[in-house]
């Protein structure tokens, strides 16, 4: 071929050349290139520059053959490297974007977990808390591909705005050149080694002198340990190590220690040879500590690790209870040669709390408290041990007899409570009905959102709550969404504040039952609104208000639950002129929403009384079987021919169940279940399982796991351990199942669990005609006498 039917054919393999390599640079310009696309045109790229080379090869070689041809040459020549360091470059990003896709593969089969998201940690400004900032802030202050303009960015939000480190990277304009100056500055202020070494050695001169000031008499010698080691280590990230100045920093070390560890560290030292007795290396010392702190630990586990968390924590409650707050803990004088610790210590009692607050001693008597007093030479007036009572200068007034001692050493409290017992009302709420019963002010309302379903809620006017709430159940049966959300703390009762909240807000339309008012409100979501608001259930004060030609919306609602709160943003709009006190004592209100009733209402004694008769007699015949009184089994005495007899049944069953099992031929077991009797009078159970499986699905639905607990079960299906059968044509008995949720496990966090004892009114539950089997919980005494026995190894 002559050379211009090889510029000819040049021609087309550029062109086509060309369109490969455009789809190559359009695809890696996008966010997540395909990578497999990308091979595919990798392959056809080569295949067409090698085609193209080879051309271009044929066409240089005819071009050197004329002499005068230098200048042809060296643009032809030009114009084919272009296509060659086009080629190389689109080739080195295709397989640099390979091997990323590669290690990213690799990586994500290693790790088959999500890890949680890493915050940016705060810099305050504080010397001591640099060095874990420095840690965390350096892979982006060492990222190339990040530019100076996003560092400065990432370093304003990582200073807790208004400190010390926050004033400092502001005070240079956020741009890419100051970003290096910022950072300079910062370590200049705060990240100087010699700056952070005087800040940990004082730290270790302050727990010396702290140690020389109180002695550490009962110190807390784990904490100690971690204290000194969180140091020393920071010590060694500025170089500091303990090779260095490990002769400089173990005396420090030794000062921060209570007198009995330096014994036993002194004395561990000793049992050493004499030649290592001089090697007083910090690091030793560490370990002598770490083996202390181990053997502390173990000695704290052999004396709680049989107390379950409930003991435990009702033991610590209890030590917390001693502590009280006094202010004889701000005195250090020394009285009698005791330092001030008998003011710290009830006389009656010596434990730490005021002698006038002590609960042991309004149980003792006159003569035991005043053999207390003498004992510890306290004053009869006060308790005080610092005088007596001849120089006491407090004048007590006694709250039974009046008389000028201390309530706890009055002759004859108990006569004098029971005289005022006479005349002091007592409500109580332990089976028993009030005397007095205060309603609040409910009514029933229609809430819809916009143009949706209307519900009728049961509502609460609470001015003393300053916004205005609705239910999570509420929210359901509207069936609605919101957009907007807020995040509030509440005041309690009590001046108690809880946690931050956030509670969704809506918008919603609220009217009268007769729809002759309404009000457009903005409520925020709650689970929960309150408990159990009474309703008005006098028959004396419905057939009053019916006189009176009025009807109240509460009284026809069966929901007693409250969906609806409006709070004082809202009430007082509500509120018309006027009020009616009726005959029981309550009072009619009249509101734009319908009349309401609130108040207390006074119910007769005899009445009051009956009720709490017939609820107490209800409790006990529920809850108590007459004949198990009179059973000897209840407090542990058995026949032995019963028990005989109980063992031949247990024996008998057993051999039962051996001979009924069978293994099937892909592998599983079947075997009859132990009936008592071969004569099996099992009900359906169809209607009461349909009943609870309803409420189930609505109780699982509120706390959003029903579709979890639906994949258990389709689990099971696939694994064949539950089976789908006809009920029409065989006989069949239903069992009710509930979700039971462990956050905590590992490897099933809910789990079905089925109720065998279900039954119906008059019939049998399942659990009733199967064999129970022996007590084993009789075994366990005679196991636990056994352990002392024989030595255990």
């Amino acid at each position: 071929m002559d050379v211009t039917q090889l510029k000819t054919q040049r021609k087309a393999l550029r062109t086509s050349f060309t369109i490969c390599a455009k789809s190559i640079e359009d695809e890696l310009m996008k966010e997540a290139p395909n990578v497999s696309q990308l091979s595919i045109w990798k392959a056809q790229i080569e295949d067409k520059f090698t085609r193209l080379e080879k051309c271009q090869t044929e066409i240089t070689n005819l071009i050197l053959k004329d002499t005068d041809a230098e200048r042809a040459f060296e643009e032809d020549f030009l114009s084919a490297e272009k296509y060659r360091d086009r080629f190389s470059e689109l080739c080195a990003q295709i397989q640099r974007l390979s091997m990323k896709e590669t290690e990213t593969k690799e990586f994500s089969e290693k790790r088959k977990f999500k890890l949680p998201k890493i915050e940016l940690k705060k810099f305050t400004g504080d010397a001591k808390e640099y060095l874990s900032f420095w840690s965390q802030f350096s892979k982006i202050h060492e990222d190339t591909s990040i530019p100076n303009e996003d560092k400065i960015q990432y370093l304003l939000q990582a200073v807790v705005p208004k400190t010390k480190a926050a004033r400092v990277v502001e005070s240079f304009p956020a741009t890419a050149e100051n970003y290096p100056k910022a950072i300079a500055q910062l370590k200049e202020r705060f990240g100087r080694d010699d700056l952070l070494v005087q800040i940990y050695v004082r730290d270790l001169l302050s727990m010396v002198m702290k140690n020389a000031a109180s002695g550490r008499t009962k110190t807390d010698l784990p904490a100690l340990y971690d204290e000194l080691e969180a140091k020393i280590r920071a010590l060694e990230s500025l170089g500091r190590t303990q090779e260095k100045y490990g002769d400089f920093l173990s005396p420090l070390v030794e000062s921060c220690l209570p007198e009995e560890i330096l014994v036993a560290w002194e004395r561990s030292r000793n049992m050493k040879d004499v030649s290592q007795v001089e090697d007083r290396s910090l690091e030793k010392l560490m370990n002598f500590l770490k083996q202390e702190v181990k053997g502390e630990e173990m000695v704290e586990l052999a004396r709680t690790g049989f107390l379950s968390p409930a003991n435990q924590k009702k033991k610590e409650a209890a030590n917390k209870l001693d502590n009280y707050p006094t202010a004889a803990t701000l005195v250090s004088t020394n009285i009698r040669n005791n330092t001030g610790k008998r003011n710290l210590l009830c006389i009656f009692c010596n434990k730490k709390h005021p002698s006038k607050d002590c609960l042991e001693a309004r149980n003792m008597s006159i003569d035991e408290k005043k053999k207390c007093i003498l004992k510890n030479r306290a004053c009869f007036c006060c308790f005080s041990v610092t005088h007596f009572s001849k120089f006491c200068k407090v004048k007590n007034s006694c709250l039974y007899c009046a008389k000028p001692h201390h309530y706890l050493m009055c002759d004859h409290p108990k006569e004098n409570i029971k005289q005022r017992s006479d005349i002091i009302e007592t409500n109580s709420l332990s089976n028993s009905c009030s005397k007095n019963n205060v309603f609040l002010i409910t009514l029933i309302v229609k809430v819809c959102a916009e143009k949706d379903k209307v519900i009728q809620v049961r509502t609460l006017l609470d001015s003393g709550s300053q916004y205005s709430y609705i239910s999570k159940h509420a929210i359901e049966k509207l069936g609605i969404k919101s957009n907007n959300k807020i995040k509030m703390q509440h005041m309690l009762f009590g001046g108690r504040e809880t946690q931050s909240q956030i509670h969704d807000i809506y918008e919603l339309l609220i009217s009268s039952m007769d729809e002759s008012y309404s009000l457009r409100v903005k409520v925020f979501s709650e689970d929960k609104i309150c408990g159990t608001v009474p309703k008005v259930s006098n028959p004396t004060v419905i057939n009053e208000l019916s006189k009176k030609g009025i009807i109240l919306s509460d009284l026809a609602n069966e929901d007693c639950e409250i969906g609806l709160l409006l709070g004082a943003d809202v009430t007082g709009m509500l509120f018309m002129e006027g009020s009616v006190k009726l005959d029981s004592g309550l009072f009619l209100l009249k509101t734009r929403l319908g009349f309401v009733l609130t108040g207390r209402q006074e119910v007769s004694d005899k009445c009051n009384r009956c009720d709490t008769v017939l609820n107490v007699i209800s409790l006990f015949v529920k809850d108590s079987s007459i004949n198990e009184l009179w059973s000897l089994e209840n407090i542990g005495i058995f026949d032995p021919i019963q028990r005989l007899n109980e063992n031949n049944e247990h024996l008998k069953v057993i051999e039962e169940f051996k001979n009924s099992m069978k293994i099937l031929p892909d592998g599983r077991y079947e075997l009859c279940l132990p009936f008592k009797s071969d004569v099996i009078e099992l009900p359906s159970n169809k209607e009461l399982t349909w009943k609870r499986h309803k409420k189930m699905c609505e109780r699982t639905q509120r706390n959003g796991l029903l579709d979890d607990y639906k994949a258990v079960f389709k689990e099971w299906e696939e694994l064949k351990i539950i089976e789908k059968i006809d009920c029409e044509n065989e006989t069949s008995h239903f069992l009710p199942h509930r979700p039971v949720v462990k956050t905590d496990s590992i490897t099933t966090k809910i789990r079905p669990v089925f109720a065998a004892s279900a039954r119906e009114t008059g019939k049998n539950s399942l659990n009733d005609l199967l064999y129970k089997g022996p007590n084993l919980i009789e075994q366990i005494p005679q196991i636990s006498l056994r352990l002392g026995f024989e030595v255990i190894h």
